[in-house]
């Protein structure tokens, strides 16, 4: 490529990084990218969140883990995707189980019930992609969880997978359990789960995320490795949510269990 191209090139990724910042800086609501700055490639849109990622370290602090958006088929289609994308997730903006949420601190708060994975040890590329059965070596702990994502009132039916993956996959942060290191006998595909709002139950299984968290685990491993970085010792997985995305209302409560753990809860106010 000409040099006049490449620099063409990162102009544009500096300048949808700088457009995806100052949207946050000015609370508007989600939009897709700008076609001027002609984003079409994941690879672009994923250099763009290295960006951003990068400007919100000196205010948000450490990133601690990753999370999975773009797991259920029917927003894949929409997408134009037939995998899921990641986002980061920065430790500041994880909360421990009970924490109440302050919908005033979201565009528009959306809660996902998943299991978290705290990784043991690093994971590198190895001669052999990362599968189901393997990463269970690297797994320090697990517990059940809410994933937080901010989709600061997108229009669903309009949403471009490169504009999703630049603004960091809406991930705004989690809420966890305690934490079990006692995990050998866990089920990942089939345990029960469990979503209680307002005293309603509703169940389902582990499983109905990618199948099993562990194909979570190996698809983000295997993701990393392939762009030359890679899962490390701490890092927490959000594996994707069992149920549908909830937007909870000033007053909501909100319990999630998976069966054989501890569960998590939270309240929201306004």
């Amino acid at each position: 490529m000409e040099p006049s191209l490449i620099n063409h090139k990162i102009s544009n990724l500096d300048g949808a990084a700088d457009w995806v910042l100052e949207q946050h800086n000015n609370g508007a609501s989600y939009n897709s990218l700008p076609h001027s700055f002609g984003i079409t490639a994941l690879t672009d849109a994923y250099k763009i969140q290295e960006l951003v990622i990068k400007n919100w370290e000196t205010s948000r602090g450490k990133v601690s883990g990753y999370k999975l958006a773009l797991t259920s088929k029917p927003i894949q289609k929409m997408c134009g995707m037939d995998h899921p994308c990641i986002g980061r997730v920065f430790q500041s903006m994880i909360k421990e189980n009970n924490s109440d949420l302050k919908l005033g601190d979201f565009g528009r708060l959306g809660v996902e019930f998943e299991l978290a994975i705290r990784i043991a040890s690093d994971m590198p590329r190895q001669s052999e992609p990362w599968t189901s059965r393997s990463v269970k070596e690297n797994i320090k702990s697990i517990c059940a969880s809410f994933e937080l994502v901010d989709d600061r009132n997108a229009n669903y039916s309009n949403l471009d997978a490169c504009s999703l993956i630049a603004d960091n996959s809406w991930s705004a942060g989690a809420v966890l359990a305690p934490e079990t290191r006692q995990w050998g006998n866990f089920n990942f595909e089939n345990t029960i789960v469990t979503k209680i709002v307002n005293g309603v139950s509703e169940s389902s299984i582990t499983g109905a995320a990618l199948g099993s968290p562990l194909n979570s685990i190996a698809w983000v491993a295997n993701f990393l490795n392939e762009t030359g970085s890679n899962l490390k010792e701490n890092d927490i997985v959000m594996t994707g949510s069992t149920f549908a995305t909830f937007f909870p209302k000033p007053g909501d409560s909100l319990t999630y269990e998976v069966s054989g753990l501890e569960s998590v809860q939270t309240n929201i106010y306004g």
